[in-house]
């Protein structure tokens, strides 16, 4: 087992939009921070990752300041109290004095603010991690599949960034649950348990196709809505990532309602600093979670390549029997959407013409697509976030690997105006999710050298 502090469990009183942000630390990360891991990917016996808040890793630091130098300095003799007391008799001296406790107190406040108060000390080391990915979770919050997708980012080396947009909102909650510590059970599989109670507040929601059209307007000031509290969310965050997390790039991902946030997120003004975009399970077509074909766009930079992961049985936005295409079939009595609902968002990059993209449908996938393709997500997010901008040459990448080859078929390769933009169709998976991923390669190296699965 790895070595390193138990993060403290008991949380401030505000921890604010950062400090309730959900952390999933890489192994190489939680060495140099010193943290003790509390969960494992998949295939690991032993625990190497950790999750937990940001404010948790802010009082950490904090118990070691104090332990480390606090502790070591001698308190103030009678004589340094009596001086300080006669020197603040002057108003002049006070006054200073005064302001210069305000101007510390706001550099604490600004620190705190940011994400530089925990990860600043990532900046002087040359490879911390692989790189960042700034995860918005759905509708329901940090569960289940968004967990699993932490869980696999952070294996292959990301640090992986969350914001809790259930944890302390003022339109929706649920109340957290206690942190979880290096001696919990966390199977991956299973619910974490962040939280203790279901979601409440006006933007709180489970979409039923029945009550979108009986009350189309509520529905789309509410997605609207949660369109601009989760995009707030981003630019919150984003913009206070230390200066070093910047120049090295951040991935922007997305699950569900999430994912719906990341395709219409406006990311012009971070420039180069994105490196990519990811949007799971959500089509990138007008349906009833886009209020207006305006809506329904990609919202940043066409530069920016962009990987669409979705099953063809997704719940929500398939398109087969989904609500976007019960809704979609009801217009003129309160229904709307798309003349044809494709369920995936190729139609839509070829339209905006983005300049490389990658649109991965999954045969028999659900709106959580972990439960049929757990290994294939990993072969396709480690592919694209290796060379996001080689996205529409990722067949001709898995060329090597027999089993891939046989399950990915090129639907259409758009080569229009400069770009690249391909879909793909991936079948069902020979293998079980649950299998580990290290014992699936072996199979498929089996398979590649007789044509048989050992």
């Amino acid at each position: 087992a790895l070595a390193g502090e138990e993060a403290p469990g008991t949380p401030p009183d505000n921890p604010g939009v950062v400090g309730n942000c959900l952390i999933c630390l890489p192994e190489t990360t939680l060495r140099i921070l010193g943290v003790r891991p509390n969960i494992e990917d998949k295939e690991h016996a032993c625990k190497h990752l950790w999750l937990g808040r940001v404010w948790q890793l802010r009082a950490l630091g904090l118990q070691r300041y104090r332990r480390t130098v606090l502790a070591r300095q001698s308190p103030l003799t009678w004589q340094e109290r009596s001086s300080i007391d006669q020197a603040m008799q002057d108003p002049k001296a006070r006054a200073l004095m005064l302001k210069m406790q305000k101007v510390w107190r706001g550099a604490v406040l600004r620190k705190t603010a940011s994400l530089a108060g925990v990860f600043g000390e990532l900046d002087f080391h040359m490879a911390p991690y692989a790189g960042a990915v700034l995860f918005m979770h759905g509708s329901g919050g940090m569960t289940y599949n968004n967990v699993r997708y932490a869980r696999k980012l952070a294996s292959m080396g990301y640090l992986v960034i969350a914001p809790d947009s259930m944890a302390g909102g003022e339109y929706r909650h649920r109340d957290v649950a206690g942190l979880i510590t290096s001696t919990q059970k966390t199977p991956y599989w299973d619910d974490l348990g962040l939280y203790t109670s279901a979601a409440e507040g006006e933007f709180a929601y489970n979409t039923k196709s029945e009550a979108v059209v009986k009350d189309p307007e509520k529905f789309k000031k509410l997605y609207e809505n949660v369109f601009r509290l989760r995009s707030s969310e981003m630019n919150w965050i984003l913009s206070r990532f230390t200066s070093q997390m910047k120049v090295r790039g951040v991935f922007i991902m997305g699950q569900s309602e999430g994912a719906m946030t990341v395709a219409r997120f406006d990311d012009r003004k971070y420039g180069a600093m994105i490196r990519g975009r990811i949007i799971s399970a959500f089509s990138v077509e007008y349906c009833y979670f886009t209020p207006s074909r305006e809506a329904a766009m990609y919202g940043g930079n066409t530069e920016v390549a962009t990987l669409n992961i979705i099953g063809d049985d997704d719940q929500f936005f398939g398109p087969n029997d989904s609500v976007a295409k019960q809704v979609d079939a009801k217009k003129g009595m309160g229904g709307w959407g798309a003349d044809t609902i494709t369920g995936n968002g190729f139609r839509q990059m070829k339209q905006q013409r983005l300049r490389r993209g990658l649109v991965a449908v999954l045969e028999g996938a659900k709106h959580d697509a972990s439960e049929t393709h757990d290994n294939f997500l990993r072969d396709l997010l480690r592919a694209f976030m290796a060379s996001p901008h080689e996205c529409h040459r990722i067949v001709d990448q898995w060329k090597p690997d027999k089993y891939l080859m046989s399950k990915v078929t090129v639907v259409e390769l758009d080569e229009s105006m400069g770009g690249a933009r391909l879909l793909i169709k991936v079948g069902k998976q020979d293998f079980a999710p649950t299998m580990h991923y290290g014992k699936e390669i072996l199979q498929r190296q089996g398979f590649c050298l007789t044509g048989k699965y050992r």
